[in-house]
């Protein structure tokens, strides 16, 4: 197996746009799952990811452990991801994740805004986050990534091309940028809070692009920019149609192209151990849909042979309608253009369509 995803359950506080599954919980609750998930087998892999929730909640020892018990499992080569959040990411934490071996962090930090910060229920500041990308440097973790949302309650473009400049300004390799999606079960969602308008997000996600692109960032995924060649190797696993394992309660893996997810019941996986729950999906169709989100785009020949199937022929009707304008054919490789990319959902819709 190439990839390994770690789901870290557990958050200080709760965002109030989050519908990820998390909670807070007293430090015997995470004691349990970490006994729990040390418990847990692991296999070689060229890929770990720490998500969450938070994983740099876990207090210093918390992390010794959790880092220990999967130290052993990573190949030559290897990519190890920490997500963590800026006001929780100490010199001592980041000790334990360079003795071990992380070698990648992606930090959330969502604006550089102070009041819109607040106004998401952020518990960090934007020195915050100043401060954690220096310490993160000063320990020779060069490879950061930061997470940005865009289209918050209140937000202007001028906030979010401020945002931008303030990332430039902190040359970092590599950015993750989202338009706020509003999740039912988020507090945002409860609250009734409406999403972007559609053009807006349209003319904003375009002004994105246009601004990394010309000083030289690479938009290798639709929501994903960074330096030439720094891509994030573990989320292309995802979008190369890869198998991956995930381990903890809300974590999800995908093994023979059948997709599972960890049952999201903390208590039960601390008294059991990890439930897994198949979850049904259209795995052609999801290879499309992952592979158009890149400018690598769907491996033709890999699909055919993976699928038992032809992959230009199946699709004729739509490869006619958005050639060569939105879909391109490249050395082998169904990809999406610039335009396509923001017409992506509207494509995709066709592709489920004849599927």
């Amino acid at each position: 197996m190439k990839h390994i995803y770690v789901h870290i359950p557990f958050c200080d506080g709760i965002c109030f746009y989050c519908g990820f599954y998390r909670q807070t919980a007293g430090r015997q609750v995470r004691e349990a799952w970490l006994e729990r998930i040390c418990e847990t087998p692991v296999q070689k892999t060229n890929t770990l990811y720490f998500g969450g929730g938070t994983p740099s909640c876990l207090d210093t020892d918390q992390l010794d452990r959790l880092c220990a018990h999967f130290a052993d499992c990573l190949l030559p080569g290897y990519e190890w991801t920490m997500e963590a959040n800026p006001e929780n990411l100490t010199a001592e934490k980041i000790a334990v994740m360079r003795r071990y071996g992380i070698n990648r962090v992606s930090l959330g930090v969502q604006t550089f805004s102070d009041p819109l910060l607040k106004k998401i229920g952020r518990r960090h500041t934007a020195d915050d986050a100043r401060r954690a990308i220096r310490l993160l440097r000063q320990s020779g973790i060069e490879n950061i990534s930061i997470d940005l949302i865009y289209g918050l309650p209140g937000q202007m473009q001028t906030d979010v091309e401020q945002d931008l400049n303030e990332f430039l300004q902190l040359q970092l390799p590599h950015l993750s940028i989202y338009a706020l999606q509003i999740e039912p079960n988020s507090v945002f969602g409860k609250q009734g809070i409406p999403p972007l308008a559609e053009e807006t997000d349209a003319d904003w996600y375009e002004m994105i692009v246009r601004t990394l692109k010309a000083v030289g960032y690479e938009h290798y995924e639709i929501s994903s920019f960074c330096r030439p060649g720094m891509y994030s190797r573990h989320n292309l696993g995802y979008w190369n149609d890869d198998d991956f394992i995930g381990i903890g309660p809300g974590a999800a893996g995908r093994e023979g192209h059948q997709r599972y997810l960890i049952e999201r019941d903390l208590q039960r996986f601390i008294q059991v151990g990890e439930t897994r729950c198949p979850k049904p999906t259209d795995a052609p169709f999801e290879a499309i849909m992952m592979g158009l989100r890149t400018m690598f785009g769907v491996d033709i020949e890999k699909w055919n042979q993976t699928y038992q199937n032809d992959l230009e022929k199946t699709y004729q009707a739509v490869l006619q309608k958005y050639m060569p304008d939105f879909l391109t054919i490249e050395n082998g490789h169904l990809i999406a253009t610039e335009a396509g990319m923001e017409q992506l959902n509207s494509i995709l819709v066709d592709f489920l369509g004849t599927d």
